[in-house]
């Protein structure tokens, strides 16, 4: 995946972590955002400095944002 820094590894690990039972791809799709999501929002709420807090906050968001940008690229590799 053509992202730059922490967040291409942080990428490779949800998918990497990511289970799902589900078939239909739209769906396994929906699931991955919604994985993405908990593990930044456990992470966040995990640690109690704001400067870390911010880094997983801008993580998660540029995690997100090129999740949605590249819908059929995560779709395929979730597909794998």
């Amino acid at each position: 995946m053509a992202l730059k820094g922490n967040v291409n590894m942080e990428l490779d690990d949800l998918i990497n972590t990511f289970e799902s039972k589900t078939i239909n791809k739209k769906e396994r799709y929906k699931e991955f955002c919604a994985h993405c999501w908990y593990v930044f929002d456990n992470q966040i709420k995990s640690t109690k400095s704001e400067k870390m807090i911010n880094k997983y906050n801008t993580m998660r968001q540029k995690a997100i944002s090129y999740i949605v940008a590249n819908e059929k690229r995560i779709t395929l590799e979730l597909t794998k």
